[in-house]
This record gives structure tokens, sequence and C-alpha cells, in this order.
């Protein structure tokens, strides 16, 4: 099947947080390499700032370190909420977590993204509590660079320094976690000298929570959740992925910036 037909044949789930409004929506930026596709779908006229560092991406929790075009960011931003959506649209990501992933990575790969399968292993901690979000970069730290690793933590403390009913942090909450589940992922992406944009990305999912918000930045007794645990490098094709982009946006349609809350890093 042709990638084209692929997106075309996605399910595309349509849950953002309900009565969110997109505060700073996106444009659609042309296609500039290879033969101009179909026109793309009308969006909103504004634009996410220019000068981004991180945002939320549905159940992803991205970042960028500087030297990325706005383009290059949106075509993180859009591929990785596809895949998200995508694999939502087929699977349940709290109750059917192992056949979510392997879509997810499906969609990632068909894209240009290359990458093998997300191999989880459980977290051994035998005693004492686990907070989240620390344990989530003490994973990425063994892929990431250390400019990937300096957005990255900004990032997470930039989500936790939130207020409670700040539309981005409930967004995040509403992707990643459902009654005793979570399923979420964090990322980091950097340009390479060669061009090639560069991602390493922590996928997690967590069984065994009660019900609360802000599960990421809470103490949890080791002894009482079951938590995995998945790290890789990745690597976008852009041009490959150029000429696809107009689908990914068509797929996605317009309510792609309710998906996505902006993160402003100190």
């Amino acid at each position: 099947m042709s990638v084209a037909r692929y997106i075309e044949s996605l399910t595309i789930a349509c849950e953002a947080l309900p009565g969110r409004l997109a505060e700073r929506p996106l444009t659609f930026r042309a296609v500039t390499r290879g033969e101009p596709g179909p026109p793309p779908p009308p969006l909103p006229a504004a634009a996410l700032p220019e000068d981004l560092q991180a945002a939320v991406d549905a159940g992803t929790l991205l970042s960028f370190v500087d030297g990325l075009s706005p383009q290059e960011r949106d075509d993180v931003l859009f591929s990785v909420q596809l895949a998200h959506r995508g694999a939502s649209g087929a699977f349940n990501r709290f109750t059917n977590t192992e056949a979510w992933y392997n879509k997810y990575m499906d969609i990632l790969n068909r894209l240009g993204w290359a990458a093998e399968q997300l191999a989880f292993v459980r977290h051994d901690q035998s005693q004492g509590e686990i907070r989240m979000d620390q344990a989530a970069l003490a994973v990425i730290t063994a892929i990431a660079t250390q400019n990937q690793l300096a957005v990255l933590n900004a990032a997470v403390k930039a989500l936790e320094e939130l207020a409670e009913e700040d539309s981005t942090i409930r967004l995040f909450d509403f992707q990643t976690a459902a009654s005793a589940s979570a399923n979420f992922q964090i990322g980091a992406v950097q340009k390479a000298d060669n061009g090639a944009l560069g991602m390493a990305m922590g996928a997690f999912h967590v069984q065994g929570l009660d019900t609360r918000r802000r599960f990421l930045f809470f103490s949890w007794g080791a002894q009482k959740i079951q938590f995995w645990t998945a790290a890789q490098k990745m690597t976008l094709n852009t041009t490959f992925y150029a000429q696809h982009r107009h689908l990914v946006i068509k797929a996605l349609g317009a309510g792609v910036a309710d998906y996505i809350g902006g993160l402003t890093l100190a």
C-alpha cells in the first residue's frame, strides 16, 4: 500500500480535551520541495510562535533544540500527532497498549521516521517512591545529547509549573491518563549538521494509578504501580516526509491545534 493510501485509510481519533479552545492555532506551511501537492485544507490563520521550544502534542511532551525552522518543528508536531491519533483510532491506548504502540510506530515509520519497534522493560524499583517525570528523564539520559536533555528538562519543569486549570496541563492529563492507567511519551528534537532531524524519545506506560491529576509529578509507592519504559533514537527523512505533508495535514483536519499546547521555557 502506498503511503498516500495508508494515510487516507487511517481512522483519526477526535478526542481533544472537551471544551478546549486552541489559543494559538496553527497554519499550514506550503510544500517547498518536489511537485506541489493539492491545496491544503483551510486552517485557522494564527500560528504558533516562531520561537516555540516545547509543546504538549496530544500525549507527547516535545522539546526543540535551537536551530529548527518553524516548518521543521511543525513537521515533527504533525507527524507525531498523526501517529498518536491514528493509533488511538485503531486501539485503546490504555487497555490495548501493546497494539497501540505497534500502530504508533508503524505510522511514524511510514511517514519517514527511521526507528525500530519500541522494546519495553519493566522499571525496577524495589523500595521507596517513584516520580514519573524523574524516572522518564533518567531513561532518556542514556540516549539524548546534552542539548536535548537541557531543553527536555526545561520542558518538564515548565509543564510542572503550569497552574492547575491551565489548558496545556489539562490536555496532557486528558490524553495520557485514564482510570488506573497512563500512557505517555517525551521527546527532544535536534537538527544535525547535515540537516537531519533526530529525536531522542522515551515511551512509558503505567498500571495501578489511583485517580488524580498531574500524575507525572506525584510520588508513587514503587510497590503499588507497574511502570514500563522504552527509549530510542529516531531520525526523520525530511525530503520523504515533505512529499506527504499535505496528506498529513488533511488527515488531521482543522482540529489539529486542539491537540497542541505551547510551553514557555525559562
